[in-house]
């Protein structure tokens, strides 16, 4: 009996391409390169590299302008991390090996997007996608960001106060009456917490602009579930917060309109992933060769 495979797609966001580019060991500074997204990206890279007539992956016109231009930036932002450029030997051979460093990333990045599609979008649908995208970061701002949760403490202070009435004090123990407090407190700080990130960049236009592209592709698959990739918890990935916990305001509104499930590529990779086929997950794609 045969096993029905499950139709996806997954649409990358430029700082997946680019975490994934970003490996190298520097022999001259005498450091491994590495991007801090890089194990949980590759990891990603190895199922549509396992499941290539499915092509899964997907480039959107804008991460394919975008990627090779960020990525020289990222790459000179992770030699810095991890360099003393106050030592001028250092600094004489972080500028030595950058050039060659981003022409080797540029290479790799090359090979990756040799394993996505990277269809066309039509202009006029994506102008309307992209005003309903709009719509949602307009809702997404003056509702539930100014009258719902930035005076999240006011909130807290009135149910304070309701979680007290004269006629039900007497019953109430302290604790009882903390805990009530306290719950909807972490609530509110949940909900609230990706909308901080979300505000800090807005109005966000290029990732406004890869949800319309994802939009207007994801017509063409009407059987597909769909999918956004990315390391930012900002827009595309819910942020985790102490414990574990998941603040997501931002991406559920997403999935409710667009139907389009975001988040980082570690947790795309397990949710399509297919379990009797799944191994490590490490592309081989890795080059350690000193520059």
């Amino acid at each position: 009996m045969s096993k029905t495979i499950k139709k996806q797609k997954v649409v990358l966001d430029t700082n997946v391409i680019v975490s994934a580019s970003i490996l190298v060991n520097v022999k001259e500074l005498e450091i491994p390169v590495r991007h801090r997204f890089y194990d949980q990206s590759i990891q990603l890279f190895s199922v549509f590299k396992k499941r290539p007539s499915e092509k899964i992956g997907i480039a959107t016109p804008l991460v394919r302008s975008e990627a090779f231009l960020v990525l020289s930036k990222a790459v000179k932002n992770e030699l810095i991390s991890n360099l003393d450029l106050n030592d001028l030997k250092v600094k004489e051979n972080f500028f030595n090996s950058t050039v060659a460093f981003v022409s080797l990333c540029e290479h790799k990045m090359h090979s990756l997007f040799a394993l996505l599609e990277q269809p066309q979008v039509s202009k006029y649908h994506f102008d309307i996608n992209l005003g309903k995208v709009i719509q949602m970061s307009k809702y997404i701002k003056e509702y539930l960001w100014k009258n719902r949760y930035s005076r999240r403490y006011q909130r807290e202070k009135e149910v304070e106060i309701r979680s007290k009435p004269i006629t039900t004090d007497p019953y109430w123990k302290d604790d009882q009456k903390e805990e009530v407090i306290t719950t909807h407190g972490d609530q509110v700080y949940r909900e609230a917490k990706q909308l901080e990130r979300f505000m800090n960049k807005y109005p966000n236009r290029n990732d406004e602009k890869i949800l319309a592209e994802t939009i207007t592709i994801k017509y063409h698959y009407p059987d597909h579930k769909f999918y956004i990739a990315s390391c930012d918890a900002g827009f595309f990935s819910p942020l985790r917060i102490e414990g574990g916990v998941k603040s997501d305001t931002v991406t559920r509104e997403i999935e409710t309109r667009f139907k389009i499930t975001c988040d980082f590529p570690r947790e795309i990779f397990f949710l399509i992933d297919e379990p009797d086929i799944q191994d490590n997950g490490i592309l081989d794609v890795q080059d350690n060769t000193p520059l």
